[in-house]
């Protein structure tokens, strides 16, 4: 074909000074394998959610995971939420274990994203649809979620599912420093909103195991309508720029007063006892500490201090 002088873009295989990007010959081994370790219990806790239909609408099959785990673990729902659980203790080890190695790279940070879009994105969004869609179509029996209580759990998890992807490619693109040494999050962790959904599955499930009422309120129906908006809320929360505090950098790293210890051992012993009711109340806490950190932001007088009034008028000069 003749040059007629039209410039054409042309590929590159390189990165944006033109220079060819070397191809990848080795990995760290120790923080990858946690990374896909969290990859592959949200892939389990996907699973769950499909043994939890199936277990529904062919009851031929076994309605839970073992007869023996039934105290701690009634439903495939519960099952899936404690995968995620772990999912998150495997997210915690892959950073600290690469720095140790003293190997970060950009490949374990695109595959950590992965790995959280699909654990703590996608595995309790299909929790939560799994949780209502047969309490909304029963193979047979009465209809305890009715449509509008569907469509808001439906819409509820779709923008669960788009906000905490979006958190994650921003995270990505605005993320400048080393984790180690952020003090804190711009927006909820995903991580974090992962915990706030799946305790409120847990404790959603928990309850109808026990069949558990007080004050003659049906706590389980309290707690299923809540999980819809609660996703969209977690979402919302995501794309914020609410000020989240790094837990691991502010109070694993550093020393810490010893009264902290004695509360670590009273949550173990609580979560021992009562796992589903620790992990609400602690997400919960953790979620509102965002709102309530902006609120005392916004309700504090501003600084009036001599120093303060000195710099503003040198700009007035």
């Amino acid at each position: 074909m003749p040059d007629l002088g039209i410039d054409r873009p042309r590929r590159s295989n390189g990165n944006h000074n033109g220079q060819p990007k070397r191809p990848l010959l080795s990995v760290a081994l120790l923080p990858s394998a946690a990374t896909l370790g969290n990859l592959l219990c949200g892939v389990m806790a996907i699973l769950c959610a499909l043994l939890a239909m199936r277990s529904v609408y062919f009851p031929d099959g076994p309605p839970r995971a073992h007869p023996a785990l039934e105290p701690w673990f009634p439903t495939y729902i519960s099952v899936g939420a404690y995968l995620i659980v772990l999912s998150m203790i495997f997210d915690a080890l892959d950073g600290r274990l690469a720095r140790m190695a003293r190997h970060t790279t950009e490949f374990g940070v695109q595959l950590d994203s992965i790995a959280d879009v699909v654990s703590f994105g996608t595995a309790p969004a299909i929790l939560l649809l799994a949780m209502l869609l047969p309490l909304a179509v029963p193979p047979d029996g009465p209809i305890l979620v009715g449509k509008a209580e569907w469509r808001i759990g439906l819409l509820g998890a779709m923008v669960y599912v788009a906000c905490a992807a979006i958190r994650l490619a921003r995270y990505n693109a605005e993320n400048v420093k080393e984790e180690a040494a952020q003090p804190r999050f711009h927006g909820l962790p995903v991580p974090g909103a992962a915990a706030g959904l799946v305790a409120l599955l847990v404790l959603h499930e928990n309850l109808v195991y026990e069949q558990a009422t007080m004050w003659g309120v049906d706590w389980a129906a309290v707690v299923r309508w809540s999980t819809g908006p609660a996703a969209f809320l977690l979402g919302m929360l995501m794309v914020s720029r609410l000020d989240y505090v790094h837990v691991f950098n502010q109070y694993v790293r550093r020393e810490q007063p010893l009264w902290h210890l004695v509360t670590l051992v009273v949550l173990v012993c609580i979560g021992l006892f009562s796992p589903e009711v620790l992990l609400f109340v602690l997400a919960l806490i953790y979620i509102l500490s965002g709102v309530v950190v902006r609120l005392r932001q916004l309700l504090r007088p501003s600084l009036s201090s001599p120093r303060r009034e000195r710099a503003r008028s040198e700009t007035l000069r």
